[in-house]
């Protein structure tokens, strides 16, 4: 899909909360120790994903624009943030491994479908209401305030055990 050159940062961040929601998915499917699992998703949300919400929020959902996006779409990127960010407090007050498992299993596959609701719908509405001097100004607050996702991670989990 052709993202305009201005959300393109946003994308790469895209990118990278896929590929963690995907090694989440395939640790939990390699039985791997759910201590680690957590702590992996921590990390991800305290370095990647809730930053980048902040993000979102602070620098697109500001702008005199935003009002002219469908309502649908605003109530629910709000919604979506709220939701993960009360599973994983959530998660974090809990003992007992199996639901810690399946709660993380259930916000990887949230990451996954957030990322392609706002791919898919809400960053075509965004492109089409804003004026192109807004999405500008927009690309460079987003690449200031950029910071690069988690691409190393020990033990790497999610590869398939021998």
């Amino acid at each position: 899909m052709k993202r305009s050159k201005y959300l393109v940062p946003l994308s790469w961040e895209h990118h990278n909360a896929l590929l963690n929601a995907n090694r989440l998915q395939k640790g939990i499917a390699n039985r791997t120790e759910t201590r680690i699992l957590l702590e992996f998703a921590n990390f991800i949300w305290q370095n990647d994903l809730f930053p980048h919400f902040q993000r979102e929020e602070n620098i697109i959902m500001t702008r005199q624009e935003w009002p002219h996006v469908p309502e649908h779409l605003r109530t629910r990127v709000l919604q979506e943030h709220q939701t993960m960010d009360d599973l994983v407090k959530r998660l974090n007050n809990l003992s007992d491994e199996d639901e810690i498992r399946r709660l993380l299993n259930e916000l990887a596959s949230m990451v996954i479908s957030h990322v392609r609701f706002e791919e898919r719908e809400l960053f075509p509405a965004i492109e089409e209401a804003f004026f192109e001097q807004s999405l500008q100004k927009i690309e460079q607050a987003l690449r200031e305030a950029h910071v690069p996702g988690c691409t190393t991670w020990s033990p790497k989990f999610w590869q398939k055990k021998e």
